[in-house]
């Protein structure tokens, strides 16, 4: 993979430079010390230069005052570098240098020379020493700048560091040949200074902080010979990662000066590679013309301009700083790109004679390679005009390139969130602090799903939607900005929470950034909680939080914001709520230990008239409670459902089956059992619905809309009723049932193998059970017309969307048997639908649904009254069992009693026991569901109208239980209080559990 990112980058730099000089001990006289540290202030201007080309990590210097110091310090403390003058008061630099080595074998000793006359040969004041590379690993001249210090110190990790970089990140080497110490320390200082500015402009091509600090790593390698025998050497080892020779016309060559070193070297370079950039440098005036004779550029050691034309052979040879595009006569400037997203977009407008002007050049690979990509610039490089029959090919092959590498880029990555790139961000993240839970879950699928392929799902594409995270930091700030934590931790009315909540501004910031987002994503948003304990393993908070549905649909950009500014709002003040206070105290946290980040989504479907919704959606787990037949635990389960997903999560009708075996439906055994499980309807947004501060915008439909929508084609059957059999033929006469057919049985796509292999790839990335929220698109398919492609002839595949992870409580191992308990002393048993695990004691109290006055059009009120309840219990602090038919927590009224957390937070044991012919399945998929698990609740099931003496394994003595005098009773449901506590315990894993009667 190439391009920028996180992701890539960290797989091709986050190795490079291992070795870097931060510690760097200093050896001089306390005169020479005094020049360096007070005259020169040295630290300072190092600092000052590291901070100059924004280079973090500056580093520390110690001084020694004399050569035994030195070897004392060194004894003690590791040093990255050891810089030495000439001139010590105990023994001469070359007598350190050797104990340094014998001391520290391989340690990098360098020499400053404080004066010219250190690095003269004795009686040759032109010439310079030869040095000795087995003592010293450099030799520079100060003169007083501390840029020859920065050089010093990357001139050292090059060397150390250029072998492995080389290898690991493909980087590029510069090669520098020059003998003259006072030219090379001034002209190495300047050299490094671009380089490090240069590896600063690449900042700007990560996606996020971690990209672009690994980036700037990618910088090329100077490395640096003295002699035409080490530079041969050099290029002999680097030369398929040479990008420019820097060389003098005069050097070193078998041990005396040869005039023409330089050329005879850089004519070794035009055999190796004949357009490789040289810079040949001399002090004659000749120089240039013999530089042009061997077709280089030329640089004048003595030029009061060298600065700015090393700058301009860096731009122009190397492709240092903005693209320019220039006119092919002339050279005018026509426009600039400063990264790749500008050069794309600049590449789709100049005139045609621009892009061949600097394609003919090799302009675009020069500029690439000099960006760290490698990949990309080598791709390019190769390509010449003759290969592209027009010049409206050439520049489609150049932008095609660019964005796909640029979308190869942000697969994985969390970007940091960007106005201007906004568009292309397949997740970002916006603002400091923590992305929450839900954020984190959702970052990690993103950046697992970069390793996968479309064959690991069965040809299946899977992907997540657009995802924005606000982190926390924007959550402090809009408390405290408008001055509501202590409001909203002391108030009682979550009415009023909201109100105040709305009615307080945004941080203006993060308002112009919504404006952004409003302004880039089109279609419904799903905003949706994301705090920091949220999906945590043991604090699951599944459902507590709010989830705002906005349809971002208006034509006033205006009214769009203040709907998505009002939603983030409403999930802030979902925090504050009595019910996340309840399920917080229940867990032991405190409400100031939460934090909400906020994640906004584009939401999964299509438009279909003043509705949207997904084809499908659906919950998928690895671990299965409640395997029927030849299912198994492992394989997993999953909860399949038309239209939006919200009918899974609070637990009304749907479709259940194992992603490895999705053949077997026991609740589909017959046609009237169809008729009777079957979803009879379906949730979606609609986008007609006003209340731009936030008011639920899901409603229910009937089957008969989706079918109109052509929806339904995919998931409905027909149960004939003259046949009394289902059939997925929707042009036959009869009840409309959600079946998943085509899906499932007929395999229209690969919907059951995706959901296997991305649980099992979710699992072990979790190393524990994940549960996993999805959605689905169909695309094209079943449409009319279809095959031939849908409208500008592309054809939409289907796709599916994962929209959330979290984990699953995990059983523990087996414990044993059930307790050996007569039937008599039993209240409750259960074989195999039990969870939970342990003994659960010291509970004295039970509330019970009354068997005589129930009805399910009275669940909302049996609710109610466990609410009432539940806060008298709470108050005293008893823990209880709670007993009634259907599924506890379900929105469904029909298919249970619909509490909320805040009505049972004292609960610790639950039992579903329903009456005869009152079949529903168990409480599996939903929200709630996933709040037993996480708070490690006990939790059994037992078949409808299974009463004790029923000659049936699992039972409820229903008859015990009612005659049993109640502290409290109400219309719907008795309170029990027991002087000896009840026997419960539980065995998860083996699926059985108990409830003993009390002592006595």
């Amino acid at each position: 993979m190439t391009g920028p990112g996180s992701v890539v980058a960290a797989r091709r730099f986050h190795g490079l430079m291992p070795h870097r000089v931060r510690e760097v001990l200093l050896v001089s006289s306390p005169y020479d010390a005094f020049i360096l540290e007070e005259d020169g202030l040295l630290t300072e201007q190092v600092f000052l230069e590291y901070m100059d080309v924004s280079q973090p990590g500056a580093p520390r210097f110690t001084h020694a005052r004399s050569g035994a110091a030195a070897l004392e310090e060194l004894r003690r403390q590791r040093f990255d570098l050891v810089l030495t003058t000439a001139a010590l008061p105990d023994m001469t630099a070359r007598e350190l240098a050797r104990e340094v080595k014998t001391l520290r074998p391989g340690r990098p000793v360098v020499l400053l020379a404080l004066d010219r006359s250190d690095l003269y040969r004795p009686g040759q004041p032109g010439t310079w020493r030869t040095l000795d590379r087995q003592l010293f690993d450099g030799a520079f001249l100060w003169s007083g700048d501390a840029k020859i210090l920065l050089a010093i110190i990357k001139s050292v990790e090059d060397r150390e560091n250029a072998d492995h970089d080389i290898e690991e990140g493909d980087v590029r080497a510069i090669v520098i040949l020059e003998d003259s110490p006072r030219y090379y320390s001034s002209f190495l200082g300047m050299l490094y200074k671009e380089l490090m500015l240069q590896s600063h402009s690449l900042y700007a091509e990560g996606a996020d902080e971690m990209a672009r600090q690994l980036y700037m790593k990618s910088r090329p390698k100077v490395l640096h010979a003295t002699t035409f025998e080490e530079g041969v050497a050099l290029f002999e080892r680097y030369h398929r990662h040479v990008m420019a020779v820097i060389c003098d016309m005069r050097l070193p060559r078998g041990g005396v000066l040869d005039d023409d070193a330089g050329l005879e070297f850089t004519r070794l370079v035009r055999e190796s590679d004949p357009e490789l950039p040289v810079l040949l440098q001399s002090s004659a005036g000749v120089g240039a013309q013999r530089a042009a004779a061997m077709g280089t550029a030329f640089l004048d050691k003595h030029s009061p301009t060298l600065l700015a034309e090393l700058r301009e052979f860096l731009r122009l040879q190397l492709g240092f700083g903005d693209f320019i595009f220039r006119s092919s006569e002339g050279g005018h400037e026509i426009a600039r790109a400063r990264d790749l997203r500008e050069l794309e977009q600049q590449l789709a407008t100049v005139p045609e004679e621009c892009v061949v002007y600097h394609a003919a050049r090799n302009h675009f690979s020069i500029w690439l390679l000099a960006r760290s990509e490698f990949d990309l610039a080598e791709r390019l490089r190769p390509k010449r005009l003759a290969d592209f029959a027009s010049v409206a090919l050439i520049r489609e092959y150049l932008i095609g390139l660019l964005r796909a590498a640029h979308q190869r880029a942000v697969e994985g990555v969390v970007a940091d969130f960007s106005r201007e790139d906004f568009a292309s961000q397949r997740f970002a993240r916006l603002g400091q602090g923590s992305m929450g839970g839900k954020g984190r879950s959702l970052a990690f699928l993103h950046r697992t799903l970069v390793g996968t392929a479309r064959d690991d799902f069965g040809g299946l594409e899977v992907l997540l939607p657009r995802t924005l995270v606000v982190a926390t930091e924007h959550f402090g700030r809009f408390l405290e900005g408008n001055d509501l934590a202590a409001f909203a931790a002391r108030a009682g009315d979550d009415g009023e929470v909201v109100r105040r909540f709305l009615a307080a501004p945004l941080p203006e910031e993060l308002e112009a950034d919504l404006e952004a987002v409003i302004t880039r994503l089109t279609g419904p948003l799903a905003v949706r909680s994301s705090s920091l304990l949220e999906d945590s393993l043991h604090v699951g908070m599944a459902g507590l939080y709010e989830t705002v549905m906005v349809p971002n649909v208006d034509p006033d950009p205006r009214r769009r914001l203040r709907e998505l500014a009002g939603a983030v709002k409403r999930v802030y003040a979902s925090l504050f709520t009595r019910a996340a206070h309840r399920y917080l105290e229940s867990t032991g946290h405190l409400p100031e230990e939460e934090k909400m980040a906020v994640v906004v989504q584009a939401v999964v479907g299509r438009r279909r008239g003043d509705r949207f919704y997904p084809s499908f959606s659906g919950v998928a787990q690895s671990y299965n409670f409640y395997p029927f037949g030849p299912q198994r635990p492992e394989e997993g389960v999953a909860h399949l459902a038309l239209g939006l997903g919200r009918i899974i999560t609070e637990g009304g009708r749907c479709l259940r089956f194992s992603p490895s075996r999705p053949e077997v439906l026991p609740q589909f055994a017959t046609p009237s059992a169809v008729l009777g499980s079957s979803q009879n309807g379906f949730y979606a947004l609609d986008l007609r619905a006003e209340g731009g501060t936030g008011a639920d915008r899901v409603r229910w439909f009937d089957l008969a809309v989706a079918e109109a929508d052509g929806v339904l084609a995919a998931a409905g059957s027909v149960v004939s009723p003259e046949e009394q059999r289902v059939r997925d033929d929707l042009t036959l006469a009869g009840p409309r049932v959600v079946t998943f057919n085509n899906l499932l049985r007929h395999r229209a796509i690969p919907l059951a193998e995706a959901l296997a292999r991305l649980l099992e790839i979710a699992r072990q990335g979790l190393g524990r059970p994940v549960e996993l929220e999805f959605a689905g698109d169909m695309g094209d398919w079943g449409r009319a017309g279809a095959s031939g492609g849908s409208a500008g002839g592309r054809r939409e595949p289907p796709r599916l969307y994962l929209l959330q992870l979290r984990p699953m409580a995990e059983l523990r191992p087996p414990g044993g048997d059930a307790p050996d308990l007569p039937d008599e002393r039993c209240l409750c048993r259960a074989s195999s639908r039990a969870l939970g695990h342990g003994a659960y004691e010291g509970i004295h109290d039970l509330l019970h649904v009354r068997r005589d006055a129930w009805e399910p059009r009275h669940s909302k009120a049996i609710a109610a009254e466990i609410g009432a309840l539940n806060e008298t219990l709470r108050a005293a602090r008893r823990p209880y069992v709670l007993i009634g038919p259907g599924r506890w927590g379900t929105a469904d009224p029909s298919l249970g009693i619909p509490t909320e957390w805040a009505q049972i937070s004292e609960v610790k044991v639950l039992v579903e026991a329903s009456p005869a012919g009152y079949d529903v399945e168990p409480s599996q998929g939903a929200h709630f569901f996933q709040n037993i698990t996480s708070q490690r609740l006990g939790y059994l099931t037992v078949p409808p109208g299974a009463d004790a003496g029923s000659g049936r394994a699992d039972f409820l003595d229903w008859q015990w239980l009612e005659a049993q005098p109640a502290a409290t009773t109400t219309p719907f449901v008795r309170h029990l209080r027991f002087d000896a506590p009840l026997l419960v315990e539980l065995d998860g894993a083996l699926g059985w559990g108990v409830i003993g009667k009390p002592a006595g």
